[in-house]
């Protein structure tokens, strides 16, 4: 019993939580990118606002999608990521391509993105899940709407 329960949770893969950060670099994205995202966060927040949280301050809107070969370092990267999971990780190994979004933090209190920088993901949280990219912690939208 006790060898069954070591191999069924050494195999299990077990969701980040909320205080996992799922950032594996940060990321500027084209300024377009930046400028949409941006919008499309508006637009999310101005209609979906009084169905969350009044204490929201950050949403998280999915930006741009990062070329691999853009991370300087991406396979030490993606194995010091607790955020990473290891299909993910084997799938890169396998194949050297792996999908990698641009996630940029928009800050309802200021009405815009908090920078020109974003963060480098590659899984994405469930939307209106709570997650943190480096020091943020917010609400993903995905890409608004």
């Amino acid at each position: 019993m006790l060898a069954f329960s070591l191999l069924f949770f050494s195999c299990a893969q077990v969701a980040p939580s909320h205080l996992t950060d799922l950032a594996i670099d940060w990321y500027t994205p084209p300024s377009n990118a930046s400028r949409l995202a941006e919008s499309r966060a508006q637009e999310f927040w101005a209609k979906h606002q009084s169905e969350l949280d009044q204490d929201v301050r950050y949403l998280a809107v999915e930006s741009y999608s990062i070329d691999p070969g853009d991370i300087p370092d991406l396979y030490r990267r993606l194995i010091a990521s607790p955020g990473v999971n290891s299909s993910d990780l084997e799938d890169y190994e396998t194949n050297h391509y792996i999908d990698i979004s641009c996630v940029n933090i928009f800050d309802t209190k200021l009405g815009r993105l908090v920078g020109n920088e974003g963060y480098a993901v590659v899984d994405l949280p469930g939307r209106r899940r709570v997650a943190r990219f480096g020091p943020y912690t917010a609400i993903f939208i995905g890409f608004g709407r």
